[in-house]
């Protein structure tokens, strides 16, 4: 037996570790890059993924912050404003199949889902890098009791459908500001 290392052995293994060690480069690069799959927010706010940052709720200037839309009554539409931003290379669609919300019971026993529509100002075909959009995403005859959660689920890029923003608004029974909390009578 033979232990002879050859000049091509040693060429051949430093060219199979060289592609090892590029291909284990690309299992991290989403972790290095901080995006993550399924983003959630408690209330209304900024989220970003993929590159494409949204924000849901109503902006202050004054104390610097978004404020969940109030959702009152039972059977109610719901209007969420939000602001898109597209900070890839590649331009994005915004369409209303991008958005859904769900609303799940306070026993977490009941899971509605409803479909969206987005006023014509924040659909755009081909929202280029660095350009934004505004407008507001309504969903109608949502059922509403006290203690359900509402959650607004925004994908940016249907082809990469796992990566989601999601902003999380519990229904109260008292009558609030905050930004988690939503009012019904």
């Amino acid at each position: 037996m033979s232990f002879e290392f050859s000049r091509r052995n040693f060429m051949k293994y430093t060219a199979v570790a060289a592609v090892a060690l590029a291909g284990a480069s690309l299992f991290t690069g989403c972790k290095n890059s901080g995006d993550s799959y399924n983003l959630l927010k408690e209330g209304a706010g900024e989220l970003t993924v993929l590159q494409v940052t949204a924000a849901m709720g109503k902006y202050d200037d004054k104390s610097k912050k978004y404020t969940a839309p109030d959702i009152t009554g039972t059977t109610t539409t719901i209007e969420f404003p939000m602001k898109i931003t597209n900070n890839r290379t590649n331009p994005i669609y915004v369409t209303p199949n991008n958005f859904k919300v769900v609303v799940t019971s306070s026993d977490g026993k009941n899971v509605k889902k409803y479909s969206v529509t987005i006023e014509d100002a924040l659909k755009d075909t081909n929202l280029k890098k660095g350009s934004s959009v505004s407008g507001n995403v309504t969903a109608q005859g949502v059922d509403l009791k006290e203690g359900d959660v509402v959650v607004l689920t925004y994908c940016p890029d249907l082809q990469y459908n796992e990566y989601s923003l999601n902003w999380k608004l519990t229904v109260s029974k008292k009558e609030s500001s905050a930004s988690t909390t939503s009012t019904t009578t």
